[in-house]
């Protein structure tokens, strides 16, 4: 799975918004899905998922859609890979 994170700038660039238009399209998106903070407090650097943030935009009527395209982004995910496998038994 490629994950392209885009800076805060390239965001803008990428929507053709102002950072304020970016901010407010953030209270519509899940923190560590469309957007993850690298480090911690509320200036901490944000970084975009890029993939994820398009098909927003181009679902935003549709977002039974879209949470499709947020359930395969966890499942892919190495985390998301471990649920439902099988334990090992420890014989």
């Amino acid at each position: 799975m490629n994950i392209t994170l885009l800076t805060t700038e390239e965001a803008c660039q990428l929507l053709r918004c102002e950072t304020e238009k970016l901010r407010t399209y953030r209270e519509k998106w899940i923190e560590g899905i469309h957007f993850v903070r690298c480090g911690t407090g509320r200036t901490a650097p944000l970084l975009y998922n890029r993939e994820l943030i398009l098909d927003w935009l181009f679902n935003q009527k549709a977002l039974e859609t879209h949470t499709l395209a947020i359930e395969r982004f966890r499942r892919e995910l190495p985390s998301g890979r471990l649920r439902g496998r099988p334990r090992r038994s420890n014989k």
